[in-house]
């Protein structure tokens, strides 16, 4: 009798594997791992019958290659998929079974096949990583980010973004005697574009206190970076904190006047700092007529 295990189990989907074939217990894929893999007997259906998966997929593709890279799967089905092979050995061959079902509890998609986790590559933990493998990784990751932003996936480029961060924030403490200068300036520029880039994501849905927070912490090692002073006058504008919002919309026009998103965050903030101008001015008058 096959053993089946629940994988990963919520409300609106249901990961579940069966072992056909054991493999070496003491080779298990983690983050970074190298997967060789091998998928036969794919089917997936719906409440109608047979259906397509989403072209998005990789690993489902037609012109998947067999290699995974754990960690490195930005489509949901994918990285679902990732939690099962990081609950198999190198060597096992097992019954997978995906069912995602839709908030009135019909269902939407079940994926169903077999796979075979041929070879895993050993990695070191990032913790024993070198400080060069940890700014390559961290560019890997901003820049997938950086298209997933244009593709205007947000949370799957904010999952990005904070993975580049994680490699950066590893390097830490910089070491003179093994990082020379010119390197600890890229990597603090790079640390800064990253602050940047979740503050843009956390703009795109009303997260206006973490977006502050995250400029703040670009602003602090580059006090006249246009990108941070103008995503935190956004952040101080959906604060309603519209005195900071000025300040800084002022700072990036004197660094860039032709800035066009500049110039029109400031003709948004004009009136409103225009009526708080007259309003105090009205109470001065009060406080001395």
């Amino acid at each position: 009798m096959l053993e089946e295990v629940i994988v990963s189990s919520r409300p609106d989907r249901v990961i579940r594997k069966k072992l056909k074939n054991p493999g070496d217990y003491t080779i298990v894929p983690y983050e970074d791992s190298r997967c060789k893999i091998k998928i036969t007997n794919l089917a997936c259906t719906n409440h109608l019958g047979k259906c397509e998966i989403e072209p998005e997929s990789k690993v489902f593709s037609t012109n998947f290659d067999g290699n995974v890279l754990i960690g490195d799967s930005d489509f949901f089905i994918d990285k679902d998929f990732e939690l099962i092979l990081q609950q198999m050995c190198s060597g096992e061959t097992c019954e997978v079974n995906m069912v995602y079902r839709d908030g009135s509890g019909e269902l939407v998609k079940e994926i169903s096949c077999d796979v075979e986790l041929k070879e895993v590559t050993e990695e070191q933990l990032i913790s024993d990583w070198s400080w060069e493998r940890l700014m390559e990784a961290s560019i890997h990751h901003k820049e997938k980010g950086v298209e997933l932003v244009k593709e205007k996936r947000i949370l799957d480029a904010f999952r990005r973004f904070s993975k580049a961060l994680k490699m950066v924030v590893a390097i830490e403490p910089i070491d003179p005697e093994i990082i020379d200068e010119e390197k600890a300036v890229a990597i603090t520029d790079l640390k800064v574009k990253l602050y940047n880039n979740l503050a843009h994501c956390q703009l795109q849905y009303n997260e206006y206190e973490a977006a502050l927070d995250l400029c703040n912490r670009a602003i602090k090692y580059d006090p006249e970076n246009v990108k941070a002073l103008y995503r935190r006058s956004l952040a101080y504008t959906g604060l309603e904190m519209y005195v900071e919002a000025w300040a800084d919309i002022q700072r990036v026009l004197q660094i860039t006047p032709a800035e066009k998103a500049a110039v029109q965050q400031s003709r948004h903030l004009k009136p409103i700092i225009d009526r708080i101008n007259e309003d105090y001015s009205s109470v001065v008058k009060k406080m001395f007529s």
